[in-house]
């Protein structure tokens, strides 16, 4: 070799520097004298070779060798063979210049003795799953640089580090082996400028096979439904006014004086409080409360005096109170994601694979939402509805009647749609590069070349350029023949590409609760008094008095008598008070589904096919 370039692939002097080498010419015709070099835990068995030497690496899988040992009789043969290291060289003469390469590092996997041939069968491996398998997480994060989300793949604690890498690897458009010298890598599946080009005569006659991409590998359009669920957490509050008619609109004790001259039964706080609790709301902020006075001498100036002798009862003549409730609704959005190649965007010639991930966006401190409200102060009712303690607060659609807020994780949406993208765009590409060229070539013009190099062939009316996908070695030590497979992947299908952008999110709002129907009279809550006959004048019925109207059940309100009747027969209503909670709609209740289509174009390259 000389500088890392096989002799006689190129003039002396005409070497690139590194990083802008030209591509290495390999000619044939030169003789060449060949010999392998195999150790086995560090002993030098080669002479003890017998038979044919196989090596074989592809990519994306552990690379393998196999060789025979010929033990004579009286011989030591080695028992602990298992896991021993194993190197396989190449070293050649060409023209009387010695060429080494190393075709392969690994170790011994499956040892088998034949007493009657006195052979070891020795299989190895490069172990690159076992290697892969030993890493840390931040090791096999550094070595595959692809992408990995919770929610389409298991969670990785206590998995198999080599499963974890192959997730990462399925978003990536390249493949995970191992180098002839035994080191792990992740090289890229698109073709460059070729490494090495095989021209006329460097291809063994009628080794060269072309292996078509079929129609039914040839995925061209992919369809993804990505469902991302979360919770919308909502809080209604209500506020509600009810003040006796017969204070006649007045308050406090000039209020109490009118409702005093036709005094009636009124209802207490706890009356009050029951019926928002009755209603399925809990009472916040600060109830504003008339109370009937206490007693006095002359409360209203007419030398009257009042004695009230039910003020542990809490009787009131008017109450402003605030009722909240609290309730989760689950929005679901759809992303229909579909890739396409260019043959993937006609009708007519489309393959299609289609697949769906759900994931939902869980947090156990939301859990119990609907029985989380408890009593806030007032000063809470002019901003957002109050989160349990570690609740994220951020984003709420405050109206005065209530809230919302969306238990989203952003980055989950993101990077779950963002895996489920590139997964299907590697399904795409690597159905693209399904055609395979192969050719045979003496190992002496192979060695340098590795899964990683692009390589171009332009031999006995073929020429093929492609990432390099498979080389596997042959070295008969009977027949003296050194002859190399090289397999390329040749990718076909043109079109153009968009970018690999994450759609944005649907709109999922809806129109403010504020303006769905309230409960009736919610600002004002009726009274209804009965116990009479007639409404005295100024009383609380009609100013000028009139007949009392049938009691009516389902008026929300206060209903009771007077504390006088003008006869016996006349209808006592119930003394009870009553209000109705906001009837929420089904917008606001049941599952919200909203919806995107995206569609991303994936352009494949055209690498050189010619036959």
């Amino acid at each position: 070799m000389l500088n890392q370039y096989p002799l006689n692939s190129t003039p002396i002097n005409a070497l690139a520097e590194e990083g802008t080498a030209p591509p290495v010419y390999l000619t044939a015709g030169y003789a060449t004298r060949w010999r392998p070099v195999v150790t086995v835990g560090g002993v030098d068995l080669t002479e003890r070779i017998a038979g044919v030497v196989d090596v074989d690496r592809e990519e994306g899988a552990a690379g393998i060798a196999q060789f025979d040992l010929f033990f004579e009789p009286g011989s030591e043969v080695p028992i602990d063979l298992a896991d021993q290291v194993v190197t396989i060289d190449y070293v050649a003469e060409v023209d009387g210049q010695t060429v080494t390469g190393r075709l392969f590092t690994g170790a011994v996997a499956e040892p088998s003795w034949s007493p009657t041939n006195r052979i070891m069968s020795i299989s190895c491996t490069d172990r690159l799953q076992q290697r892969v398998e030993a890493l840390t997480l931040a090791q096999v994060e550094a070595l595959t640089p692809g992408f990995w989300s919770a929610d389409v793949f298991e969670p990785v604690a206590g998995r198999s580090r080599w499963d974890y890498a192959q997730e990462r690897m399925s978003t990536l458009t390249a493949s995970l082996d191992c180098s002839a010298q035994g080191e792990l890598r992740v090289t890229s599946w698109y073709a460059t400028a070729p490494a090495f080009v095989f021209g006329d005569g460097t291809a063994v006659f009628q080794s060269i096979s072309v292996a078509l991409a079929q129609l039914r590998e040839a995925t061209n359009r992919a369809e993804l439904e990505v469902n991302y669920r979360y919770q919308r957490l909502w809080q209604l509050n209500e506020n509600y006014s009810w003040q006796h008619v017969g204070e006649h609109g007045l308050t406090e004790i000039q209020g109490f004086c009118q409702w005093r001259t036709w005094s009636t039964e009124t209802p207490s706080v706890e009356m009050v409080e029951s019926a928002i609790e009755g209603s399925g709301q809990v009472l916040i902020g600060t109830p504003r409360y008339q109370l009937l006075p206490a007693s006095s001498g002359n409360p209203c100036g007419d030398g009257v005096p009042w004695i009230n002798t039910n003020s542990a009862e809490q009787l009131l003549l008017a109450a402003d109170v605030t009722g909240g409730r609290r309730w989760a609704q689950t929005v679901t959005e759809t992303y229909r994601i579909t890739l396409a190649t260019a043959a993937g965007l006609v009708e007519a010639t489309r393959v299609v694979s289609r697949d769906s991930l759900s994931f939902e966006v869980e947090d156990e401190r939301v859990s119990d939402w609907e029985n989380s409200l408890t009593s806030v102060a007032q000063s809470d009712l002019t901003g957002p509805p109050s989160l349990p303690v570690g609740v994220p607060s951020g984003g709420w659609a405050w109206t005065p009647n209530g809230g919302q807020v969306d238990v989203i994780d952003e980055a989950r949406r993101v990077n779950g749609l963002r895996v489920g993208i590139r997964r299907a765009v590697v399904e795409l590409i690597s159905a693209h590069r399904q055609t395979t060229v192969s050719w045979d070539v003496p190992t002496s013009l192979a060695l340098d070349v590795d899964l990683v190099h692009t390589l171009e062939l332009d031999d006995q009316y073929t020429r093929a350029r492609g990432k390099c996908r498979r080389v596997q070695h042959r070295l008969d030590m009977d027949s003296g023949e050194a002859i190399t497979t090289l397999s390329i992947a040749v990718m076909r299908g043109g079109g153009d590409s968009d970018a690999l952008v994450v759609p944005g999110r649907p709109d999922t709002s809806v129109p403010p609760l504020s303006s769905t129907p309230g409960p009736p009279n919610a600002g004002r809550l009726p009274t209804q008094i009965g116990g009479r006959l007639n409404h005295p004048p100024n009383a609380s019925g009609p100013t000028d008095g009139g007949p009392v109207e049938p009691y009516d059940d389902e008026l929300d309100g206060f209903a009771g008598n007077y504390s006088t009747t003008d006869d016996l027969t006349a209808e006592q209503f119930p003394r009870r008070f009553t209000l109705t909670a906001r009837e929420i709609p089904e917008l606001y209740r049941d599952e919200l589904t909203r919806s995107t289509e995206t569609l991303l174009r994936v352009g494949i390259p055209n690498d050189l096919l010619e036959l």
